[in-house]
């Protein structure tokens, strides 16, 4: 599935959820901070790295996110990517198949 592909599957999951009314085309973190809320709220840790010290080509990319804890159990979440509403849209799609029952 294509990064913007997987943006449109997170919003649409997050409205099904009643979560939040995000628009298939988010950027950002604003859009979709509801979200991550609710997983902190039921006691998962959620982390959100922009390292600025990953720069060059031979790096994962600048951005990681990172779930574990709560609902999770010994399970976790981890992406390094390049494109941080990517790592965003695929933490919530694992969360909600993990956690929620479905995608």
């Amino acid at each position: 599935m294509d990064e913007s592909s997987v943006r449109a599957e997170a919003a649409r999951v997050a409205r099904e959820f009643g979560l939040a009314n995000i628009p298939p085309t988010w950027t950002g973190c604003d859009a979709v901070w509801n979200v991550f809320e609710e997983m902190a709220n039921s006691g998962s840790t959620v982390v959100i790295k922009i390292d600025g010290q990953r720069t060059g080509p031979e790096d994962n990319g600048r951005y990681t996110v990172v779930l574990s804890g709560g609902p999770l159990g010994e399970d976790f979440f981890r992406l390094d990517t390049t494109v941080l509403e990517e790592g965003l849209a695929k933490a919530i799609l694992y969360y909600a198949r993990k956690c929620w029952g479905k995608v």
